[in-house]
């Protein structure tokens, strides 16, 4: 069996873990027998999946976003993607690619400018709420036609320290959970799992008021292994 795992910052060493410490290590380790495959990158976001890969008429013949799917053809797919393309930021797309291409020193005064004046917009986002859904329904009815099954990884709910720095995180966060909430519904080979959640816990489940340390990742190891036994 071949598992696909697509990730961003969260399921990467980093944030005080070793390799040894996060889910992926420990989801090998212990189904060793399966073929594990990785898509992690720190940033990523659901464009990924229709975007990376594929696309060209008459080479590969294979739809956007085949690095995710159909380049491997995997029997399972772990998604861990969500809070990038849900977070509210400062600044709107067309700001983001001018400061791209300003000098670093007036980049970084233009920031610190908007930081003072502005603050973070909940429908600023780097995906919006219905290219999110429209990324997702696009996988999903390829994983249909692959019989690929899928296990999503809930948006984490972030803790104090984070919505100190964005007060509408949690608002997105819940919003976006929702999406993948709905899509469980409508496609009987999706599985969502619970979100971490600092509240329920009275040790420490994250490095930074987000990332997970080395026991958020084992609360989410032990979420996906439950899936996957579901499964067979």
């Amino acid at each position: 069996m071949k598992i696909l795992c697509i990730g961003d910052s969260l399921a990467l060493p980093g944030h005080l873990n070793k390799y040894e410490d996060i889910w992926f290590y420990k989801l090998k380790n212990e189904f060793h027998k399966l073929d594990f495959l990785t898509f992690f990158k720190r940033q990523l976001t659901t464009d990924v999946l229709v975007t990376m890969g594929g696309g060209i008429d008459g080479i590969d013949n294979m739809p956007k976003g085949a690095d995710c799917l159909e380049f491997f053809m995997p029997q399972v797919v772990i998604l861990q993607l969500g809070i990038v393309d849900c977070a509210p930021r400062l600044l709107n797309d067309n700001e983001r690619k001018i400061i791209r291409k300003l000098p670093s020193g007036i980049a970084g005064a233009y920031i610190k400018m908007v930081k003072k004046l502005r603050k973070r917009n909940p429908y600023k986002t780097m995906v919006n709420r219905k290219s999110f859904t429209q990324n997702l329904e696009n996988f999903l009815e390829r994983c249909k036609k692959a019989e690929t099954k899928v296990i999503v990884t809930s948006i984490s709910i972030p803790d104090s320290n984070m919505v100190a720095k964005n007060p509408m995180i949690l608002q997105n966060v819940k919003e976006y959970n929702d999406i993948y909430l709905q899509l469980e519904k409508k496609y009987e080979f999706v599985e969502v799992t619970n979100p971490l959640q600092a509240i329920d816990y009275k040790y420490t489940i994250y490095e930074d008021g987000y990332h997970p340390n080395a026991l958020g990742h084992q609360i989410i190891y032990k979420e996906i292994v439950e899936k996957i036994n579901g499964f067979s």
